[in-house]
């Protein structure tokens, strides 16, 4: 994805962002909202983790509302764990 080092709980929402645009297709992402943006530090590693909803078309009149968390490691800002 990118290589971008995560500084804030934005860079961490920029992360979802692009991780969801790649996952569902970007013209098929019409919103994202977060909930929840916070740091957790780990015995084994430290992550942002992400919380919200995005709003996927899912065809011509249809769309669904999709719940998901994401862990973005902070040194490379790629999403290491996800849950959709």
């Amino acid at each position: 994805m990118s290589d971008i080092r995560v500084e804030d709980a934005g860079g961490a929402q920029a992360s979802a962002k692009r991780f969801l645009a790649a996952q569902f297709g970007a013209n098929k992402v019409k919103e994202v909202s977060f909930s929840k943006a916070w740091y957790s530090t780990g015995a084994q590693r430290d992550v942002w983790e992400v919380e919200g909803d995005v709003v996927v078309k899912t065809g011509w009149f249809s769309k669904e509302t999709v719940h998901f968390r994401f862990q973005v490691d902070p040194t490379s800002g790629k999403v290491i764990a996800f849950e959709i």
